[in-house]
């Protein structure tokens, strides 16, 4: 994310995995193109150039935080107790148990070659 001062430079990174929400901001911030990330001890608020740029933020932040979030990866075991319907002729079995899934454009990259995030 960037500064109010230092619109050239990111200041700092959003951890996802803490990330809790993200949804559109117009309203909040009387700002077109905004939108928020949530975590539970923050919220940051960013603005898009375009409508389109902010609805793919927040399509690609949502999926990161799905993706990150425990119960996308939780196992049979922990998974006991909640009811989910159910295709009867699709057989289901935990996440822990599925096979990576295959890196795609929407996947979450390290920062570690990034000059920006890197002393």
């Amino acid at each position: 994310f960037f500064s109010k001062s230092e619109y050239q430079a990111p200041h700092g990174m959003i951890d996802l995995s803490q990330c809790t929400t993200v949804k559109s901001a117009d309203l909040k911030s009387k700002k077109r193109n905004s939108f928020e990330i949530s975590t539970p001890d923050t919220t940051f608020l960013l603005y898009a150039d375009t409508e389109k740029e902010k609805d793919d933020w927040i399509g690609s932040v949502g999926k990161s935080i799905v993706r990150c979030s425990s119960t996308y990866h939780r196992n049979a075991g922990s998974a006991q107790g909640a009811q989910q319907q159910q295709n009867p002729n699709q057989q289901q079995y935990p996440l822990s148990q599925q096979q990576p899934y295959e890196q795609d454009d929407d996947d979450i990259w390290s920062n570690d070659g990034n000059e920006y995030f890197n002393d």
